[in-house]
């Protein structure tokens, strides 16, 4: 996947949601567009076979949503901001009581994952990160293919990288959540 492509002209959270369906990704920071191209198989085998696992557990246990790629998180505490990670996860307690309405949702995700692509830069990773943990996300998983690892970023916690054999859990923000790391790569060829 290509690096995101800026444009020149700085728009707001209501001009970004007013634009054109497209088959790239579309995120808003700072009142500038990021466009992405859409990403290859691992990427999307890794994320379905997350939000899989997470949904099962979470239907289950009745603890919220899991929401796949492309949805909108306008992040309110970082102005004209909307990012759109590729799995993300709110508790129940934090859902309109009568279900999730239209529109983008206007607050920051208790998980949000981002699944890496070849072409990510290290710095965007990072402006990724930063927003997230500005916004109030307690728990960020950065899934990598290529690797076949997972870095997780807890609030106060320190940042650890899991493995193909370790566990990844969901601590306090998805009680009882586990899954083997390997799972998450399962139908992934491995890198040459």
């Amino acid at each position: 996947m290509a690096a995101p492509i800026p444009t020149s002209r700085m728009m707001t959270v209501e001009e970004f949601f007013a634009l054109p369906d497209t088959e790239e990704k579309q995120e808003l920071v700072r009142g500038e567009l990021r466009v992405t191209p859409p990403a290859g198989g691992p990427h999307g085998v890794a994320g379905a076979n997350l939000v899989f696992a997470l949904a099962t557990h979470v239907r289950r246990d009745r603890l919220g949503h899991v929401f796949g790629d492309g949805v909108g998180y306008v992040l309110t505490r970082i102005p004209h901001t909307v990012r759109a990670p590729d799995a993300s996860f709110v508790r129940s307690d934090r859902l309109p009581p009568n279900g999730v309405e239209p529109g983008p949702l206007k607050f920051a995700p208790d998980l949000a994952v981002e699944v890496l692509s070849p072409s990510e830069t290290a710095s965007s990773l990072e402006e990724k990160l930063h927003d997230y943990t500005v916004a109030g996300t307690p728990l960020i998983w950065v899934v990598d293919p290529e690797r076949r690892a997972v870095m997780t970023v807890a609030a106060e916690a320190p940042v650890r990288w899991l493995f193909e054999g370790d566990v990844l859990d969901g601590g306090t923000v998805i009680p009882g959540f586990s899954c083997a790391v390997d799972v998450v790569f399962e139908g992934i060829a491995r890198s040459a």
